[in-house]
């Protein structure tokens, strides 16, 4: 079930809030509220565009009561604000603490924590007052918007004009983390307004939020432009299954000395654990070779990566008989099939790899015939004789894949690969499966 609620009033704010919690790995949607209860069964964050800028408060009231009893429980709500504070501000935000309030427990001391500030845009918050490049908002265009000009730039005056909740404003100051929580959750009024000049001061915010929630028991909601909702929700560790993904799994069977080169630069770029085979280990002990890789897999995460690797020099494999040495790649084949089936089935973190990459001709076709993988969808190209695309058939039905051959690419070329590949696996833990979409196709509101 969904993680996050964001209840926006237009479509614009809606997608650029969406695409914030995106970036951070989160699967997000953003539909109109009729679609909101599906897609909370499919999505960590269901982005409900109630399209009520322009609405009479009563009907955007009742709407967004209507989207948090659809998709309750869930972490966190987040109701997305204008930065120039158009529309039914203290209106939809009242509604969204109102329906929280009398959805939790009878101990739970749901609070507003309104930010309208989004720096990155030049709208800052001082004194209480909304600022648009350093000028208050009544001073600026915002004022000529056609159909909802806002009525001046006091944050807390605005709100009053439709809604009866006390507001108490917390100024920006230079304290520590633990008397910021202590003066978040100080005081019984619904509303805590929050000055913010700078992003690292929205990320200060959202970890003493999380610090007041911790140790004060007080039950957030956002009212902000969508920054700090997004911040607060990474406080609060409210990630979905776009986190719960297994690590990058890397299947190298080359033993020149420029694939050895190579994995030392992935050693540099991030965590790496490696499981090495040696060829006698891969003849006489795969079954101990695969309970390695097994508990490698189940033991780390995205984007971490995983190597299994042929353990040993190609003056030392040449070295081999003739016939050890043909058995070798489909003998570490066996070794990943196994590990990549028995992390499935114990789960660990994230149940199996969520991307694979392999290198050496023959060992990329031995794994992909002891996977049982009918076909290769081929994306393109890399590097020269490197290819990218997706696996189908197999228990890695859908994943990533990118080959590359034993003497290609210069140092890096393994890291590079890698790279690529967690950037595909990003796009898909984004992406649900179609099928999804016929039960509740995007609309822009109605």
């Amino acid at each position: 079930m969904a993680q996050v609620l964001v209840i926006a009033d237009d479509l614009i704010g809606a997608a650029a809030t969406a695409a914030r919690f995106a970036r951070s790995g989160q699967r997000v949607t953003t539909v109109a509220p009729e679609h909101v209860t599906r897609a909370a069964e499919d999505y960590d964050v269901v982005v409900a565009n109630l399209d009520s800028r322009h609405m009479p408060p009563h009907q955007a009231k009742d709407l967004v009561t209507d989207v948090v009893e659809a998709v309750w429980p869930v972490g966190l709500v987040v109701k997305r604000i204008d930065t120039t504070l158009r529309g039914n501000l203290g209106a939809e935000v009242e509604a969204a603490w109102q329906a929280v309030r009398e959805r939790g427990t009878p101990q739970a001391r749901p609070r507003v924590l309104l930010a309208p500030a989004f720096p990155a845009t030049g709208r800052t918050t001082a004194d209480g007052v909304q600022l648009l490049d350093g000028t208050p908002l009544e001073h600026t265009e915002a004022t000529l918007d056609p159909l909802s000009p806002p009525a001046g730039g006091d944050v807390a005056e605005l709100f009053a004009r439709q809604s009866g909740l006390a507001v108490r404003r917390v100024p920006v100051r230079r304290v520590t983390g633990e008397l910021l929580a202590a003066e978040l959750a100080a005081g019984d009024e619904p509303v805590v307004l929050c000055d913010a000049h700078a992003e690292s001061y929205l990320t200060e915010l959202a970890e003493a939020a999380a610090r007041a929630h911790r140790e004060h028991g007080v039950v957030w909601l956002t009212a902000d432009p969508g920054p700090l909702g997004a911040l607060l929700a990474e406080a609060l560790h409210l990630r979905g299954r776009g986190h719960v993904a297994g690590p990058l799994l890397a299947a190298v069977g080359s033993t020149t000395g420029l694939t050895r080169r190579q994995l030392d630069a992935v050693t540099r770029t991030g965590p790496v654990s490696f499981v090495d085979a040696a060829p006698d280990a891969l003849v006489n002990g795969r079954e101990k070779l695969s309970r390695a890789l097994t508990d490698a897999l189940t033991s780390h995460v995205f984007p971490d990566v995983v190597v299994v690797r042929l353990n040993a020099s190609a003056a030392e494999v040449a070295a081999l008989p003739l016939r050890q040495r043909r058995v070798l790649p489909d003998r570490l084949a066996e070794v990943v099939a196994a590990a990549v089936v028995n992390a499935q089935q114990e789960g660990g973190a994230a149940g199996g790899p969520s991307g694979l990459f392999t290198t050496g001709g023959d060992l990329t076709s031995a794994v992909l015939d002891v996977l049982g993988v009918r076909a290769f969808d081929v994306g393109g190209e890399v590097l020269p004789l490197t290819v990218h695309g997706v696996l189908v058939g197999g228990p890695l039905d859908g994943v990533p894949l990118i080959a590359k051959g034993g003497l290609v690419g210069d140092s890096v070329a393994i890291a590079e690969c890698l790279g690529r590949l967690r950037r595909a696996v990003q796009t898909r833990l984004r992406t649900v499966r179609a099928e999804v979409f016929e039960h509740f196709p995007f609309t822009a509101g109605e």
